[in-house]
């Protein structure tokens, strides 16, 4: 009897530590994913956010993770990924208007199991999802409303069930969206400080410090750059002509039309008045003159509309690149420092050339040897 008695004990104590380590276990993972929640949001911009909502969280026993942002008015992409040199491994930004039925088959509570990632490799539009046997799926919601995904991936068939509890999901995809949706909110304020409010192309002082990011990285990357200057020809005349309203009419056109022109990760400004300033990071000085013929010639077919008139408007184009500028001064490590001025410099006598000879033209800067 002493013999069962002690027995029995012994059970219970063991199962009371194991009660116990399984306590210790959970207060760690709580502790853990706190800590994390705090990060995530505090996080400050696109970078440090995507860094740890991709990589930071796989410490939860996560193999993969993968975001899908849902772009409504096509600003998401252009406000989180703009301010920097590189795309995010791990998020995608969905077309809404190409997504429609997709997007409205979103579920609003999270969904678990062996087929989710074949269901949403849509979402994703990543190749290998046959070695993910199983994952969550976390709708990412603001204002009652889905504003992206989140999927957790794991190569173990078993690691998430439709029979797992998901008040954790609900709480982690919550924290999420809300930090996402902070991030852009925040993304829209500073978009404010370098922003061109007429044009909505960028600022001036924007564009300075981006051409010195821009240059730092294609000279440690080895890659070319290349420099454009327009400028609307006979400008005055036209704002003396149709007045002021007019002139900005012609403004936020020739932006809309340069847009149209170039991909999203080059940089359009309005570097002041009438003069405007585009940079194209990684590209060489024939596509760029491919580029800016496509802007002379798509401004030179518009017919504006203006007092019951139709007006024509042409721009004048100069280029410069930074293989150039190699090719005459050498190392450009040399010279990094003040790169961006020998650039713009040569882009603004490029464009002074065609002004001269003639307008309505793109003109290549060229050095000596």
């Amino acid at each position: 009897m002493d013999e069962k008695r002690l027995e029995e004990n012994k059970r219970l104590r063991e199962k009371l530590d194991q009660l116990l380590n399984e306590a210790r276990r959970n207060e760690k993972t709580q502790t853990s994913y706190d800590d994390f929640s705090l990060s995530v949001m505090a996080a400050q911009g696109p970078s440090e956010l995507f860094s740890l909502l991709l990589s930071e969280q796989k410490r939860f026993r996560i193999d993969e993770i993968r975001l899908g942002l849902i772009d409504r008015f096509h600003e998401v992409e252009r406000l989180l990924t703009d301010s920097y040199q590189h795309s995010f491994e791990g998020v995608s930004f969905i077309d809404a208007d190409a997504n429609k039925l997709q997007i409205a088959n979103i579920p609003h509570r999270p969904e678990l199991g062996r087929r989710i990632p074949e269901k949403f490799n849509w979402l994703m539009n990543f190749e290998d999802c046959e070695h993910y046997q199983s994952a969550a799926l976390l709708p990412l919601k603001s204002g009652g409303k889905i504003i992206g995904v989140q999927l957790l991936l794991s190569k173990d068939a078993d690691r998430y069930s439709k029979n797992d509890g998901t008040s954790f999901l609900h709480k982690l995809s919550a924290m999420t969206a809300i930090s996402i949706e902070n991030c852009i909110n925040r993304q829209r304020i500073l978009k404010l400080g370098y922003q061109d409010g007429l044009t909505d192309a960028y600022n001036r002082r924007y564009f300075d410090e981006r051409l010195k990011r821009e240059i730092d990285r294609s000279v440690r990357n080895k890659t070319d750059l290349v420099c454009l200057f327009i400028d609307i020809d006979f400008f005055k005349k036209i704002n003396d002509t149709y007045g002021h309203q007019a002139g900005d009419m012609v403004l936020v056109k020739l932006v809309s039309l340069m847009r149209d022109q170039v991909r999203s990760s080059d940089i359009v400004a309005r570097y002041g008045g009438e003069e405007f300033a585009i940079i194209l990071p990684d590209t060489g000085i024939h596509i760029a003159h491919e580029v800016a013929e496509r802007i002379r010639h798509e401004v030179e077919q518009q017919k504006l509309s203006i007092n019951d008139e139709t007006i024509s408007i042409t721009v004048s184009i100069g280029l410069a690149s930074l293989s150039q500028i190699a090719h005459q001064i050498g190392t450009l490590k040399k010279w990094q420092d003040g790169l961006d001025k020998i650039l713009l410099s040569k882009a603004d006598e490029a464009l002074y050339q065609a002004k001269q000879t003639g307008r309505n033209q793109v003109v290549i800067k060229k050095l000596a040897n």
